[in-house]
Order: C-alpha cells, then sequence, then structure tokens
C-alpha cells in the first residue's frame, strides 16, 4: 500500500525525505504532474543525480558498517549456515533496518530448510518479531490470486483463451469484447486504471465494484503489450473466480479453503479479526543521505527509477496510484475492519514459512502428499515459458512478463525460470523449479529498492541458498 505526499520542490531534498513516510522513489513519482516541478527537475536533475552517485561512489564502504544488528531467531539445517550469516549481514549493511523486522524461509525438495527471522514487528510497542509473525503482503497477493485461477483452469472450470466476456457478458463494452482471460491475467488489457476511484465501501459492495470494472475503458490496444495492473489486477481476478467456481465463492474464500487450509498454509486475502494480532505493522524508514547515494551506486532499480523520473515515465503509474485513492493510504492499513476486507491485489497476509512452503510445493512438482494443488503441465507452462521480458508500459519501462497472472524471471544460462509474485518494498514468494526451491521473504521495511529481485537483501539471500546447494553437491 502506498501513501501520497507533496515532495519539497528542492531536488535534494526530495531525494532524500519527503512529508508523510512515502518511499522516496514513488513520493518523486507522484508528482509528475507538476509542470514546476519537471521543468526543474529537467534542468538540474542530471547534473545532481551523477554528482550524487560520484558522491555514492565515495560512501559505499561506510554504508557497509555501523549499523545496528537485531538478534536473529529461528533455524538453518546443517549446510545452510551462510543464509544465516548473509541475512544477520543485511541488517549490518544497511539494506534492513532493526527498527524495523523481516523473516526469510527456503523450502527445498518439500523439507524446510531455512526459516530465520529478527527485528520488530511493531517497533513503537517494542514488540518483536516473532515465530508466528505476519506480514502485509502487497503485491505478493497477486500471486494467490492468481494460482486461485490457475486451480480454477487445472479443474477445467475455465479456459484462458476464452474471451473474459465469455463468462462475464457485462465485461463487453468499451472495446473489451475481445479481451482473453489469458490477456487480463498478463497485464496486456489496459485495466490499470479503473473507472472510478476506489473506496471501501465500494470493496464492501462487490455489486458496485463489478459495475466499476466492466465499465472501465482500456487505457491501450488490449494484447498490443502489458502495463502492470498494480491495484485493478486483483478484482478482476475475484470478478472471474465468483462466476466460474461452482460455489461463486470470493478469491479470499477459494484461496483459503480450496489452498490455505488443505495445504496448511499461513496465509490469508484479507486479514480474519481473529489474526490481526499478529500482522506485522509496515514502516516507512526515511533513507539517509548515506541510503540514499549507496543506493544510487549499488541498484539498479533505484537508478532506472530516478533517472527514468524526469523522462516522464511515470505520468501512467501516477494515474494508477491516484486511482487507488484511500484505499492505499498506509495509515488505514492498521485498522483491523478494514484489513480484513479482500483487496487482492494488495492486502494479503502471510508468514515468510507460508509462502515459501506454497511456493514450495509449486517447486517440487505440485504435491503434497497425496493431494494435488497444481497439475505439473501448469507448473511446466511456468517455468518454461521462453517469451523473456519487455518494458512494461505502466511500470517505468521495466522488464517483466507473466504468464497467467504469476511472474517469470529467466535466469541465465539456464532452462528453468523462477516464477511467483513480488510486493513493493521487498516482500517475495518464488518458485525455482529446477532445483526444487521455495523462497518467502517478508518485511515491515519498505525499501525504496525493494522489488522482486532488483532487492539487494533478496539476491544477496537467494545467491546464499544456490552456494549452500552448490557446496552440498560438491562434497556428494
Amino acid at each position: 500500500m502506498l501513501q501520497c505526499c507533496t515532495v519539497c520542490e528542492n531536488l535534494t531534498s526530495g531525494i532524500i525525505s519527503c512529508r508523510n513516510g512515502i518511499p522516496v522513489i514513488l513520493a518523486l513519482m507522484l508528482c509528475s504532474d507538476n509542470q514546476k516541478m519537471m521543468s526543474l527537475l529537467k534542468s538540474r536533475f542530471f547534473v545532481i543525480a551523477t554528482i550524487g552517485i560520484i558522491v555514492a561512489f565515495v560512501v559505499q564502504k561506510s554504508h557497509r558498517s555501523g549499523h545496528t544488528i537485531p538478534e536473529v531467531f529461528g533455524n538453518v539445517s546443517p549446510g545452510f549456515e551462510d543464509v544465516l550469516k548473509v541475512f544477520r549481514e543485511n541488517y549490518e549493511h544497511g539494506w534492513d533496518k532493526a527498527e524495523a523486522g523481516s523473516a526469510f524461509s527456503v523450502y527445498h525438495k518439500g523439507e524446510k530448510v531455512v526459516d530465520i527471522w529478527a527485528g520488530y514487528a511493531d517497533y513503537e510497542a517494542e514488540v518483536l518479531w516473532k515465530e508466528d509473525t505476519m506480514s502485509i503482503l502487497l503485491s505478493t497477493t497477486k500471486g494467490l490470486s492468481a494460482l486461485c485461477i490457475l486451480v480454477l483452469a487445472d479443474r477445467g472450470l475455465i479456459d484462458f483463451k476464452e474471451t473474459v466476456a465469455y463468462y462475464w457478458p457485462e465485461f463487453a463494452q468499451k472495446g473489451k469484447e475481445k479481451i482473453t482471460v489469458e490477456m487480463l491475467l498478463e497485464h496486456e488489457a489496459g485495466l490499470a486504471v479503473i473507472s472510478e476511484e476506489l473506496t471501501f465501501d465500494l470493496l464492501r459492495d462487490r455489486h458496485a465494484m463489478d459495475r466499476v470494472l466492466a465499465a472501465t475503458e482500456p487505457l491501450w490496444e488490449p494484447g498490443t503489450t502489458h502495463g502492470y495492473h498494480v491495484i485493478s489486477f486483483g478484482f478482476y481476478v475475484d470478478a472471474l473466480v465468483r462466476r466460474v467456481d461452482p460455489r461463486g465463492r470470493t478469491v479470499g474464500q477459494f484461496f483459503a479453503q480450496e489452498i490455505a487450509e488443505p495445504f496448511g498454509i499461513d496465509a490469508f486475502i484479507g486479514t480474519p479479526l481473529d489474526v490481526s494480532h499478529r500482522v506485522a505493522r509496515l514502516v516507512l524508514v526515511r533513507g539517509s543521505l548515506t541510503d540514499i547515494t549507496y543506493y544510487l551506486w549499488t541498484s539498479h532499480l533505484f537508478r532506472a527509477l530516478i533517472y527514468g523520473f524526469p523522462l516522464g515515465r511515470c505520468k501512467t503509474f501516477t494515474d494508477v496510484i491516484k486511482n487507488c485513492g484511500e484505499v492505499c493510504k498506509m495509515h488505514q492499513q492498521e485498522d483491523p475492519e478494514l484489513r480484513k476486507l479482500e483487496f487482492p491485489s494488495g492486502n494479503g497476509i502471510g508468514s515468510a514459512r507460508a509462502i515459501a512452503k506454497l511456493y514450495g510445493i509449486l517447486a517440487n512438482g505440485g504435491k503434497l502428499g497425496n493431494k494435488t494443488l497444481l497439475s505439473p503441465e501448469f507448473i511446466d507452462e511456468l517455468a518454461h515459458d521462453k517469451r523473456g521480458q519487455t518494458g512494461d508500459f505502466v511500470f517505468f519501462n521495466l522488464p517483466f512478463r507473466w504468464k497467467y497472472g504469476i511472474e517469470v524471471i529467466p535466469q541465465p544460462n539456464e532452462d528453468n525460470n523462477i516464477f511467483g509474485a513480488s510486493g513493493v518494498g521487498g516482500q517475495i514468494g518464488y518458485a525455482d523449479k529446477g532445483r526444487q526451491i521455495g523462497y518467502g521473504f517478508v518485511t515491515r521495511f519498505l525499501s525504496p529498492v525493494g522489488l522482486q529481485l532488483y532487492d539487494p537483501r533478496i539476491q544477496r539471500l537467494k545467491e546464499s541458498v544456490l552456494q549452500a546447494l552448490r557446496t552440498s553437491r560438491g562434497k556428494q
């Protein structure tokens, strides 16, 4: 969830901090319609940013020490001790913040091999992160929602090549008649901005929501490109699930009854009141000058977003966030009554252990014991989609690819993709079918460089897991 804010006109101050606590990179984006600001940035931005990178080179080594390191809890299997070391180093180097908190879990060949956590679930209340702490998953929720559609397709209840209007006749208006289920799930439908601003009243009234979704006009010709449906994706998925599920359940109900409960996955789409006390409180830790210059030097994502801003690559994203209205204001997510509403693009909750277990099942053939979550044929499609990543129309032209609503990320010099879902700030859930690994990372620190595998925390943790496996094979 994101919260809009006004950014200082002084560029340097705007990069370092902003009012009301939004991540700095998004704060810059949200004022892109301010012509005075844009003129100022275009004339001064590149000089300032280039100086920032030079300064980053000088300060980067100093950033790698001196941070408070919280106690790390949990356990790792023999051979994975360096994963715990890297998890601790993420705090030492400042990628994670001691006043925040995070957890990382890994399943390999169906067995839990890493399950560690540190920091606070609520720093102000002095509540430590515990074994059963859960986090708001943000866009990692989309993976849970998409999996519901995959399960329904596996049961023959929905066809990805069929039009959405076949299942939902009211959808066939304003140029959407030929949009297929596959186009919608792969963010190619052009429906990133819906026809009315979101409110909690709209979330409570699914019939009203369906009318708004059906009345939305595509921003581009459907099927010609992909543009991340940041907010709208989950609502369209929910509308389809309710129409093709024989019991007419919502996506949250379907996930709970068909996936979470039978497979022991401690995750939800919409937070039940009786587990609300376990949810970590999201925090936006302001970056220091040292943080920002270090990000500029070390993060490709951060540089891409900062340099992309004055080039006008973020207007559509700005429209998407404005369209989210009160639903995306972070303080609203602290209200249990609002958090229990289903927002299938962004308010799922879960533990790192739950997410790793879920994707571990998929990475290990889709079965747990005698129960099948998803057929190997669908898993193979996710693992072997060869289309490659291309620039996204909404998300700053960064390279993405989805298959049936699941992110697929090609791996260099490998036959398999990893697949799953990521959330802004650092939440991830991924499956590596080739190595039979499921990853889960959740955090309450919404890092300005936290996204997908661009996040240095995830890069380092993933590499430490792979190194552990390489070392293990070398000893056999």
